[in-house]
């Protein structure tokens, strides 16, 4: 009897461990899908707009702030960091204007 009360616990707590995992890879699931969809839609606003103004972006985005940095440059183009700080988190693009 005590043998299998023991087998039915240890599968309990190894069902409750694989349960517990899961939902931490759906979390961290979501956390990616989001930051690739703002990424994605503030490249959609760059390629449509290079010109942009940033408190346009802002606006469409409720981006808390936004600094750019030139990283190189090649003839009459730019390469520029796009950094955009939220209330959650921190991203960056890199475009090329």
């Amino acid at each position: 009897m005590v043998i299998a009360l023991l087998i039915i616990s240890i599968t309990f707590l190894a069902y409750n461990q694989l349960i517990e995992q899961n939902l931490k890879s759906q979390e961290l699931k979501q956390i990616f899908i989001d930051e690739s969809d703002k990424k994605l839609n503030l490249l959609t606003i760059y390629v449509s707009d290079p010109d942009i103004e940033q408190y346009e972006v802002r606006q469409i985005l409720d981006i808390n702030e936004i600094s750019e940095t030139k990283i190189s440059s090649y003839r009459n183009f730019d390469e520029i960091k796009i950094d955009f700080k939220t209330k959650d988190d921190i991203l960056y693009i890199t475009i090329i204007r």
